[in-house]
C-alpha cells in the first residue's frame, strides 16, 4: 500500500498529492461522482454507483505504511506545479472525517504523521468531526487548510441530497471555529445545482465573508454515471419542482450553466476559482469567447482534448 499518491488535482489547485484513508464514504451524497470514478470502481469490492453511502472500507494497515512511506517521502521531494504548490489533499475519493473515523481515527493518525514530518495538508470534509482534531491543526496552523463544500446553505434541501453529512448551518458554524481559532479556511460552492440561481451564490458567499477565505472554488454539477437519476429519485417527495428541473439537465445545458455560473461567480469576489471541466467536455456547447473564459481556468489542454471537436 502506498498512502500519498500524486494527483491531478492540481488541476483544480488542491494539491499535488492524495491521500485516502477509506474506500467508500457514509454520507451518500446522491449528487457524489466519486462512486463513479476508477479509484473506487476497481477497489469497492463490486459495490454499485447506488450503494454510495451504504459500504466503507478503512484501509487496514495505512497509518503504518504512511509511517515508512513518510521516511522517503520527505517535504522537500513533495512535487510542486503550476496550481498545486506541493500540498498533500485529505481527501478526494472518500470523505476523511466520515462518521466512522470517529471510532477508527485512521484520519488522525495519519494526519499527525503528515504534520510532524512538516508536511503541508489540505483538508476537504462536509463534517464538523473535524473539530475534534483542531488542536492539532492549530499547532501546525501555518502548514494547514481547513475547507468544506457549501454548494447551498438550505438544511432541508442538504437532508434530501446529502442525508448522513453535516449540515451546511453547521459546516458554517465549523468554518467560524476554524477561523476563531486562527486556522486558515476555503470553501467549495460544489456542486452548484441547475435549480439554483444568483441569489444562491450570493447567499453563500456573504455568509462565508467574514472567515475570510484563502479561496473560493465552485464547480457546477457535473454528471457521472447514475447520480442526476439518483437525485431526481431523491427530490421527487419533497422537492418536486427541483426534481422537474433535473430532467432537462442535458450536456448542452450543463456546459451553457458552467460558463453562466463560473463567470458571475468571478465578478463578485476576488478570491473565487473557477472550476470548469478538466476535460472540456463543455468546448463543444460553447461560444469560442466563453471557450477561451474558461480555459483561463485550466492548464494548456493535452493533445486528446485538443481533438475533441
Amino acid at each position: 500500500m502506498t498512502p500519498i499518491n500524486p494527483s491531478g488535482l492540481w488541476k483544480k489547485r488542491l494539491g499535488d498529492w492524495v491521500i485516502n484513508p477509506y474506500v467508500g464514504c457514509e454520507h451518500g451524497c446522491y449528487h457524489c461522482y466519486c462512486p463513479a470514478m476508477p479509484g473506487v470502481k476497481f477497489n469497492n469490492q463490486g459495490h454499485k454507483q447506488r450503494d454510495w453511502g451504504r459500504y466503507l472500507l478503512p484501509k487496514v494497515g495505512i497509518v503504518e505504511a504512511l509511517r515508512e512511506q513518510l521516511k522517503r517521502f520527505t517535504p522537500d521531494k513533495a512535487r510542486t506545479t503550476e496550481w498545486g504548490d506541493g500540498w498533500i489533499l485529505m481527501s478526494f475519493l472518500t470523505d476523511c472525517y466520515t462518521p466512522t473515523e470517529a471510532k477508527l481515527k485512521l484520519t488522525q493518525q495519519c494526519l499527525k504523521l503528515l504534520l510532524e514530518a512538516g508536511h503541508k495538508v489540505r483538508l476537504q470534509t462536509r463534517s464538523a468531526l473535524i473539530e475534534r482534531d483542531f488542536d492539532l491543526l492549530v499547532a501546525h496552523k501555518d502548514r494547514v487548510l481547513v475547507g468544506t463544500s457549501l454548494p447551498y446553505l438550505d438544511d432541508r434541501l442538504a437532508r434530501a441530497l446529502e442525508p448522513r453529512a453535516t449540515a451546511p448551518s453547521r459546516r458554517l458554524k465549523m468554518l467560524q471555529r476554524a477561523h476563531a481559532r486562527g486556522l486558515e479556511v476555503y470553501v467549495c460552492v460544489a456542486p452548484f445545482m441547475p435549480f439554483h440561481d444568483r441569489k444562491v451564490m450570493d447567499e453563500v458567499l456573504r455568509e462565508i465573508r467574514p472567515f475570510s477565505p484563502r479561496e473560493i472554488f465552485c464547480e457546477v454539477l457535473n454528471p457521472k454515471g447514475d447520480n442526476i437519476a439518483m437525485m431526481r429519485e431523491a427530490l421527487q417527495t419533497k422537492f418536486p419542482e427541483e426534481a422537474s428541473r433535473m430532467q432537462n439537465y442535458s450536456a448542452k445545458y450543463w456546459a451553457q450553466f458552467t460558463w453562466k455560473v463560473l463567470s458571475f461567480g468571478l465578478k463578485r469576489n476576488t478570491r473565487f476559482i473557477p472550476w470548469p471541466d478538466t476535460q472540456r467536455f463543455w468546448k463543444t456547447h460553447l461560444t469560442v469567447e466563453q471557450t477561451a473564459f474558461l480555459d483561463r481556468y485550466l492548464p494548456p489542454p493535452t493533445a486528446g482534448e485538443l481533438a475533441i471537436a
